[in-house]
């Protein structure tokens, strides 16, 4: 697998000479307004030999990445934008990735939510070397118009901390990243267009961000945009039952997680607490200045303690539940989090059996929360067994396009 990629640079570089080439002699050409894209920055190429050098590494390890390369049908190009959304009320400058077929045509659009990090630099937009966001861009070959949100926090709007799983705050930012692709596909150099099929997915904090994308879609609608299916990955949707479980472990492996999400409530006023009312006094002190934007969360969980009794104070680990002291964070957890409804668009749940990070409980309780609106035949889980939370992200991402391409091509 890193023999292959260690070809990309090479076609990078040849893209971007033949690119920068063609646009000294491409003609000037009016274009619409844009009423959210600010701007566009060419990244590089994919082309499709390298895609099918990776999907067929891939399948070599990944049952579910089996047929994958057969699916590349086009070069692709990369692109960060920045565009326009809003951020507590108020204007915010934001970015992320789209990868664009450069077969001229009418694509689908694949948005991927991504899951929890902390440091800047590894935003979409920045990162745009990593193995991940090479495997994502490569689906952008089969045939799909990839767009991948940095979230608010990150890329252009890193002067903001980012909102840890809090609707109000991230939703906006999803539903405007897909209102500028569109806008950037009508830019003069852009060889590919847009169908109304939209796809979603997204694992971890992004299989919480998916679902809530999905029901503000459903709920409210999109602009030539037509919601096909959406699939997710081991998200903390019930936020109050996921620190329910957690609070009742000896231990928890990802402390980081707890204090991202307290500090980010906690600044970002969704509920009145102190951290100091919620960690230990040696902690509680020192969270603040760890979510710098250049700790990762490996450093951060070294300077605190997976030991539940050691991290959080008495107090808050027996009174969660009941206490009329944390009643605002039980009402700041149930305002963000996924509760199920009347759903209308296909969604297939993903979870590792050996989860640790998020228990798989979790979305065990919210497909039986489906059921029970007697809605079943839209919601469907697969448990994947023998795997963890990490070790699960390309199983579900593999069986995620298998699907996609099956709706498309159908």
């Amino acid at each position: 697998m890193k023999t292959h990629y260690k070809t990309l640079p090479f076609f990078l570089i040849i893209s971007a000479l033949i690119i920068s080439c063609s646009k000294n002699n491409d003609p000037v050409i009016d274009e619409p307004t844009f009423y959210t894209l600010e701007s566009d920055e060419y990244i590089g190429s994919m082309q499709p030999s390298i895609s099918k050098l990776i999907f067929t590494a891939m399948a070599q390890q990944f049952d579910q990445a089996q047929g994958l390369a057969d699916e590349v049908i086009t070069d692709a190009s990369f692109y960060k934008i920045s565009y326009r959304t809003s951020f507590q009320g108020k204007p915010l400058l934001a970015s992320g990735v789209v990868c664009m077929p450069d077969t001229p045509g009418s694509y689908p659009v694949i948005s991927f939510q991504n899951g929890t990090y902390v440091e800047h630099n590894k935003a979409p937009s920045v990162d745009t070397g990593s193995d991940l966001f090479k495997l994502l861009k490569s689906v952008s070959t089969m045939g799909f118009i990839v767009v991948i949100p940095d979230y608010p926090g990150f890329g252009e709007s890193q002067e903001v901390l980012h909102p840890y799983l809090e609707v109000n705050n991230t939703v906006p930012s999803m539903i405007d990243m897909l209102k500028a692709t569109r806008e950037f596909s009508k830019r003069a150099h852009i060889h590919a267009d847009l169908n109304n099929d939209l796809y979603l997915m997204g694992y971890s904090q992004g299989g919480w961000s998916t679902m809530q994308l999905q029901d503000s879609i459903e709920q409210a609608g999109l602009e030539d945009y037509t919601l096909k299916a959406s699939s997710c990955g081991a998200g903390p949707y019930d936020l109050n039952y996921t620190t329910s479980l957690i609070l009742n472990q000896e231990a928890y492996p990802m402390p980081y997680f707890l204090a991202y999400l307290m500090h980010a409530y906690n600044v970002h006023e969704q509920f009145p607490n102190e951290l100091d009312e919620i960690f230990a006094d040696e902690y509680a002190s020192k969270i603040p200045a760890l979510f710098d934007g250049v700790q990762s969360g490996e450093q951060i969980n070294a300077q605190l303690t997976t030991q539940i009794d050691d991290l959080l104070q008495a107090d808050y680990i027996l009174g969660y539940q009941d206490s009329v002291a944390y009643e605002p964070i039980r009402q700041a957890f149930s305002a963000n989090s996924v509760t199920a409804w009347d759903i209308a668009t296909p969604v297939h749940l993903y979870h590792g059996a050996n989860d640790t990070f998020v228990p798989v409980e979790v979305s065990q309780k919210l497909k039986a929360d489906f059921d029970a609106l007697n809605i079943s035949q839209q919601v469907q889980l697969t448990i994947l067994p023998d795997v963890n939370h990490k070790s699960a992200i390309l199983p579900f991402g593999f069986a995620t396009l298998k699907w996609f391409l099956e709706l498309k091509n159908n």
